[in-house]
């Protein structure tokens, strides 16, 4: 059978979405200050979109831009050209396909919403700018730089100090420090012994304890800068002769071998508690992370209202003067092509941001009524909550919700807390209602930390608590959740407060 070529006609349909649902999309997902940041960007790429300071009536500009504009189509042989309804499906052309293609450009601050004035209200007073850090590099290569070295040990402390990482310990071993110095120092004779004394010289630096090469060394550097005593003596004797048994808290065969009596073990134990097991990191950076909420939480005497943090996001608006401008030019001519382009684009970005902060005060809504309890009494009156349930009473899908939560925060009179943190699966009781896992980990936290030192409550003591308040779990649930609090077994914790 010979083959031959042909022509087929298929009819089919296809869901595609739209370029103002894809950027709807992204903009829902963003957090706050990624929002403010594409604010930012688009500001300064679009003519068309600016800051409305005066805080009028976005609505009506929005819409006398749209009637302004229309009074002068751009290509009278076309009317689906002319049309600016940006939520019809044929107003956009194939080259207007980088409507949702954006390559957002990150700034590293978000942008201010307050207007500068010259008066005094612009005053800040020295006490709230934040001093400048130092890292635990700087601080070693100013000490380095001060101190007298002889001969060229300055370039081997430079190379020990490169290696030292942010805990300040010494992780990189000395034979390959000297493997480098040969390699990049070809004129510098250098040995191991050399490096030996010059990473003693940095071990006496601040902050004391670092340059050690592990955990105990940098222990014993901090105790020999002690005021000497019995007890700090007993301690580094412990430390470089038994650092083994110290780790897994044998203090039987610790008291035996160095003939020590419960108070004096206990002396030596404060002692060592004391030190820093990671000296390097009072030098590391403190900075947080900015969380902008972008709801907030108010309690009136009718209850708790959620808005919207206005002052989280600058007002946007259509520039009229544009609009006003287009009307000179030709219908056909580039600029006014240009301008309906950047139009769609601004009209596309404020509906998204409307959208985006209409879906979180839904979502923020159904969370308080929900979670109405929490706000009262705390975490223990946390109610089990998944995203179907939302998705199903606001008639979402359940993507929408997992956008609508993620990296969204909300400001509370409890704090300040993400979305999400109000989703907990339920744990199922014996013939009654289910109970938030993030409700039963606080009920344990709270039991543990009103315990008896001395007899510290263990998992089966306290699912017995747990019982006596409804709350019917098993006991292999209760060591799940105490293991996440990171709360040791009653065993563990009876060692820990002998020693406390």
């Amino acid at each position: 059978m010979a083959l031959m070529p042909g022509l087929q006609i298929n009819i089919g349909q296809q869901l595609k979405l739209t370029p103002q649902l894809q950027q709807s999309i992204k903009i829902l997902q963003y957090s706050a200050l990624e929002v403010q940041q594409t604010i930012s960007t688009t500001l300064e790429t679009n003519f068309m979109l600016e800051l409305d300071e005066d805080g009028s009536d976005d609505t009506e500009e929005f819409d006398a831009a749209d009637s302004e504009y229309e009074e002068e189509p751009l290509n009278e042989s076309s009317e689906t050209e002319t049309e600016l309804d940006i939520e019809a499906s044929d107003t956009l052309s194939d080259d207007l396909q980088a409507d949702y293609e954006w390559e957002e450009v990150y700034i590293d601050s978000p942008i201010s919403n307050s207007i500068k004035s010259n008066n005094n209200d612009d005053y800040t007073a020295p006490e709230n700018y934040t001093s400048a850090e130092v890292t635990l590099s700087e601080k070693l290569y100013w000490q380095a730089d001060i101190y007298s070295w002889p001969d060229s040990q300055d370039v081997i402390a430079s190379y020990i100090i490169d290696d030292i990482d942010d805990e300040g310990y010494l992780k990189t071993p000395l034979e390959d420090i000297m493997a480098s110095l040969q390699k990049n120092e070809p004129d510098l004779i250098v040995s191991l012994a050399d490096i030996e004394q010059v990473l003693s010289v940095i071990q006496q630096f601040e902050p004391t304890g670092v340059g050690a090469r592990d955990l105990s060394e940098g222990l014993i550097l901090q105790l020999k800068a002690l005021p000497q005593n019995p007890y700090v003596v007993t301690a580094i004797k412990i430390i470089e002769e038994n650092f083994d048994l110290l780790s897994v808290r044998d203090y039987k065969r610790i008291k035996k071998i160095y003939l020590l009596n419960d108070e004096e073990l206990m002396e030596v134990i404060h002692v060592i508690q004391a030190l820093s097991p990671r000296p390097g990191r009072e030098y590391s950076s403190t900075q947080g992370e900015i969380v902008i909420p972008d709801l907030k939480l108010y309690r009136s005497k009718d209850g708790f209202i959620v808005e919207l943090n206005q002052d989280a996001f600058p007002r946007l608006t259509i520039n009229s003067a544009y609009i006003d401008m287009a009307g000179s030019l030709g219908t056909d001519s580039s600029d006014s092509k240009q301008i309906k382009e950047q139009l769609i684009e601004a009209k596309g970005l404020i509906k998204s941001i409307q959208s985006r902060g209409e879906t979180l005060l839904r979502v923020g809504k159904y969370i308080i009524e929900k979670q109405a309890r929490f706000f009262e009494e705390g975490e223990q009156a946390m109610q089990p909550m998944v995203l179907r349930d939302v998705a199903e009473a606001l008639e979402l899908h359940e993507s929408t919700i997992s956008r609508a939560t993620n990296q969204k925060y909300m400001q509370t009179p409890r704090g300040t807390f993400e979305l999400k943190y109000f989703f907990s699966t339920g744990v199922s009781q014996y013939g009654s209602d289910d109970q938030s896992a993030i409700a039963i980990k606080s009920h344990i936290k709270q039991l543990i930390e009103g315990e008896d030192p001395n007899k510290p409550l263990s998992d089966n003591k306290l699912m017995a608590l747990l019982e006596e308040k409804e709350i019917n779990v098993a006991r292999r649930t209760i060591a799940k959740y105490r293991e996440a609090l990171h709360i040791p077994s009653s065993s563990e914790r009876k060692k820990l407060n002998k020693f406390k």
